[in-house]
């Protein structure tokens, strides 16, 4: 396994309405051809993917490098967030993601940085003249999470998606768990 330093986000640059009513798996082999055919890449160029009702795609491997952000590839986690459409690095998060997004990115960096330990959160416009991921990642970082949807308003793709974490946290305890007996 490659030694991760950091995690950085993006945005796809896609519209709220981005292949609607196609799943999260989909949509990210949409944009796996993007990258493969358009950019010439071996695969996509994120780790990960969110999509706006909260489901989270794997994209490229954790164990290879992405291709995300020119220059510091190397040691990173890529995630990209599905939408920010015509963003700003100013914009706030809620101006271009869904409650949903927050709540899945959250808890995704909570488990990388479980699995890694504290590696720093960036935004691809840290490194780069860019708008993406179309929000300051520090203010919302420092903001802190959303408040939780109410349980009514939880769809199984979101529940399910959230036991997927929850099994993945105690498969990763017990690894460690074992490692040290």
């Amino acid at each position: 396994m490659r030694k991760i330093t950091g995690i950085i986000l993006h945005c796809t640059a896609t519209r709220p309405e981005f292949m609607d009513g196609q799943t999260t798996a989909t949509k990210a082999d949409e944009i796996r051809r993007w990258h493969v055919e358009g950019n010439g890449w071996s695969d996509i160029g994120y780790h990960y993917l969110v999509d706006r009702d909260g489901t989270v795609a794997t994209g490229r491997p954790i164990d290879r490098t992405g291709a995300h952000v020119r220059g510091h590839n190397t040691g990173t986690i890529g995630i990209s967030l599905l939408g920010g459409h015509g963003s700003a690095e100013t914009d706030a998060f809620a101006e271009h993601f869904t409650d949903r997004q927050d709540t899945a990115l959250r808890t995704l960096l909570a488990d990388l940085q479980d699995r890694f330990g504290a590696v720093p959160i960036t935004g691809h416009n840290d490194y780069a003249a860019k708008a993406c991921p179309g929000f300051n990642v520090a203010r919302w970082l420092d903001k802190g999470p959303t408040a939780a949807p109410a349980p009514e308003a939880v769809d199984a793709a979101t529940e399910a998606t959230v036991y997927r974490w929850r099994l993945a946290e105690i498969r990763d305890t017990a690894d460690r768990a074992l490692a040290g007996a």
